[in-house]
């Protein structure tokens, strides 16, 4: 079926006709190219298919309660039809996808074993056109606004003394040995009235340029565990350009115009990225604009963040996440954890919530285009033109980003620099890095034991599972159907597929074609029933046991209660 949708203005004109302004007639050529520009593109996205998602999940009242709160998986899926393609939905939703201009604050994390992750906050998320106008009524709503005059009075607040420190830290963590290190290792410095049991109102204890307590890279721990003295020309480099990394007292001042029980929402790109990508970031300004604590997790060594160990990322660790997960926890234990994933992320996510089980601290997950089963997935990748076209792709970055650490992995056993040098697939950078760095005999037995359908029967929290049936990469075979439809309890775990969308496409919706992706809408939908308890007080037992069944009175209650998520504004974008 298909349809016309009204587009929101475009701005084709103006733009053809700035090329023509120092020409005679500039105006008029640049106005009549424009317009055509303008009227073509119309036409190619305002054709639209519609399809309904198909919804599997438990045939139980607590799913249902759930699902009813997410109104947006029932409407249908309405694809800008020229791209209903899989490779074409995929490739220009990659290429073309507006590229959000968020402001990060960078904080450097210490693992455990030495490793390192940073934690990109954002301090300034743009506004949805027209998002003043809805303001007053999300409020009204109950919905947490962003305070976007406090937020300017934190900004201005950044002291000059501020950013001169952090250029010296930068400088240290990069070139070691200075008059402000000791023995070569980098050490906090404290700014006149800075102390480690004081960290200028910082929830929990962390540093300047990282956190996690007192073995964290900042005040009050022990720094760095990099010895720079011991690198030579040009590995010094090996912790790369941090950029505009987290100033404490900025930082600070953030997250102050946010309450501290404000929802908190981790967000963990596909492989190879990290907070820079497209769809990350429409996420991030969605759940910012609804009140939420958001923060992008990259990956050891991703998004130019420091690898200070020799010990990449791979889609079955969860070490990290989980170090993360209890280092906001223990910042604010009042408020309600949340995660978003996609792709490699997303099974990483799904992984880490079935080993956490009942002691998992999130109170809801969404996972986005997971592969699921990393051999079907394989196979997809290694079979056809386009196949081969995206595993070479993703081979690529994840040398780009390899390269600079290469040393670090030298002598390390089974471990060849000439099988990196040539990988050209993804199977080919796990066999000569992944498998090597994590022990696994092979590339087939690590992706048996990091395929997170193996992980779905453990998770004990509300998961929203979003895939497209046409994905090249994370295929549909991947999909654990079954097992998702015949789990009861722990936890609600509720599957939607779209009839085409790529991997991270979803050229759909209001915002389609270069907004944010279809199921953005529900998937914010489904944080905020999370977030007020919807389902959580209806059985998980399904309608043919008894066990456990609910009275109809009480089911009538909780849907009466849902009534005020299906109107909450503050999940949906207001229309362009």
């Amino acid at each position: 079926m298909k349809v016309s949708a009204a587009l929101p203005p475009a701005a084709a004109g103006p733009a053809v006709g700035c090329l023509f302004e120092t020409l005679p007639f500039g105006a008029f050529i640049g106005a009549v190219l424009g317009g055509a520009i303008t009227s073509l593109a119309s036409r190619l996205w305002s054709k639209r298919h519609l399809s309904n998602a198909t919804v599997t999940h438990a045939d139980t009242p607590a799913h249902r309660a759930l699902m009813d709160a997410c109104p947006h998986f029932s409407e249908p899926y309405d694809a800008v039809d020229v791209l209903r393609n899989r490779h074409a939905c995929t490739i220009v939703a990659s290429l073309l996808r507006e590229n959000l201009p968020i402001e990060y604050q960078r904080e450097v994390l210490r693992m455990p074993d030495g490793g390192h992750v940073t934690l990109d906050w954002p301090i300034a998320v743009p506004q949805y056109p027209g998002e003043d106008d809805v303001k007053n009524t999300m409020a009204s709503l109950g919905a947490v606004v962003v305070n976007d005059d406090a937020r300017q009075r934190a900004e201005e607040r950044t002291a000059k003394r501020e950013r001169e420190r952090m250029d010296d830290i930068i400088a240290q963590l990069q070139y070691g040995a200075s008059a402000k290190t000791k023995n070569g290792r980098f050490e906090s410095v404290g700014g006149a009235g800075d102390s480690a049991s004081s960290p200028d109102g910082v929830p929990g204890v962390i540093g300047v340029a990282g956190g996690g307590g007192a073995g964290g890279c900042g005040s009050g721990g022990t720094g760095c565990d990099v010895d720079f003295d011991a690198l030579t020309p040009p590995f010094r480099r090996a912790i790369p350009d941090q950029g505009r990394t987290v100033t404490r007292k900025r930082l600070a001042e953030h997250w102050r115009t946010i309450p501290d029980d404000a929802p908190v929402l981790i967000l963990m790109s596909g492989i190879a990225g990290g907070s820079h990508d497209k769809y990350l970031k429409h996420f991030m300004r969605r759940a910012a604009r609804c009140g939420y604590r958001c923060v992008a997790f990259n990956c050891r060594g991703t998004a130019n963040s420091p690898l200070t160990t020799p010990q990449f990322y791979s889609a079955s660790f969860t070490g990290d996440v989980r170090a993360v997960v209890d280092e906001i926890h223990g910042r604010w234990p009042e408020a309600k954890l949340f995660a978003v994933g996609w792709s490699l992320g997303a099974n990483i996510l799904t992984n880490f919530l079935g080993e956490e089980g009942e002691s998992a601290k999130l109170h809801g997950a969404v996972a986005m285009c997971n592969p699921f089963d990393l051999n079907a997935c394989d196979e997809a990748l290694q079979n056809g033109f386009f196949g081969t076209v995206y595993s070479r792709a993703m081979a690529k970055n994840m040398r780009a980003l390899f390269a600079p650490h290469e040393h670090l992995f030298q002598g390390l056993p089974n471990y060849d620099n000439a099988l990196v040098a040539n990988a050209k697939t993804v199977r080919d950078f796990d066999e000569a890095v992944t498998r090597v760095t994590f022990g696994f005999d092979s590339v087939d037995a690590y992706y048996d034991a990091s395929s997170s359908k193996l992980a779905i029967e453990n998770v004990s929290i509300p998961l929203l599972v979003v895939q497209a049936k046409d994905d090249p990469i994370a295929v549909s075979d991947a999909v654990p159907r079954e097992v998702i439809e015949k789990k009861t309890t722990p936890g609600c775990v509720v599957l939607v597929e779209t009839e085409s969308g790529g991997h991270l496409g979803w050229t759909a919706g209001s915002e389609a074609p270069f907004g944010s992706p279809w199921p953005d809408v529900g998937a914010m939908q489904f944080f905020e029933a999370c977030r007020r308890g919807v389902g959580a007080t209806i059985g998980n037992q399904s309608d043919g046991q008894s066990a456990g069944r609910v009275d109809e009175a009480d089911a009538d209650a909780e849907v009466e209660r849902r009534a005020e998520v299906e109107a909450d504004v503050a999940v949906e974008a207001p229309a362009r």
